[in-house]
């Protein structure tokens, strides 16, 4: 290859390069039920360091809320957005989160009016989103997804949702 064919070849991976993302590992998809969307949800969980932000309109689910706790318990800021209706009804796992300290709001005002993200950043680097919602019955009985990525443009823009939902919301 001559010098100008070179030049056009390293020009053409330099601009193909910078339009396709690069992502520390592909996206991971699940489904239920009985798929096993809970433990990759305790793992993204357990592996959190800093900050856990959780948008989701039900959760129910004890073992989620426990591992929660324990992400705070170790030094883990952990902030949960739910639906109103959900948060007032609350039930177990609201109200163990409230216990022990996690910071939990809620948004939704109507039936017209719901809070209905499904979707968890963890430490500013993963996104789990899809219409899994933090229950059991969505574990063992609903037919749902999650997915699980890290692409750096995408998990900004989760970030930010939360932050705007966050600061509407109501303790």
């Amino acid at each position: 290859m001559n010098r100008r064919g070179l030049l056009a070849a390293v020009t053409f991976l330099a601009c193909f390069a910078a339009i396709v993302p690069s992502t520390a590992f592909p996206a991971e998809v699940h489904f239920s039920p009985d798929g096993g969307i809970r433990r990759h949800l305790l793992r993204a969980i357990r592996e959190s360091r800093q900050q856990i932000d959780v948008a989701v309109y039900h959760l129910t689910s004890m073992e989620l809320a426990q591992a929660l706790t324990a992400a705070k318990n170790r030094g883990v800021r952990v902030r949960v957005l739910t639906d109103q209706e959900r948060a007032t009804s609350g039930g177990p796992a609201i109200r163990i989160l409230r216990e022990k300290g996690v910071e939990v709001r809620s948004l939704g005002v109507s039936e017209q009016s719901l809070m209905h993200h499904k979707f968890a950043v963890f430490d500013e680097r993963v996104v789990a989103t899809g219409s899994y919602n933090w229950t059991n019955t969505a574990e063992r009985a609903n037919y749902e997804n999650l997915v699980l990525f890290d692409d750096r443009d995408v998990v900004t823009r989760f970030t930010r949702e939360f932050q705007r939902l966050w600061q509407d919301a109501k303790d």
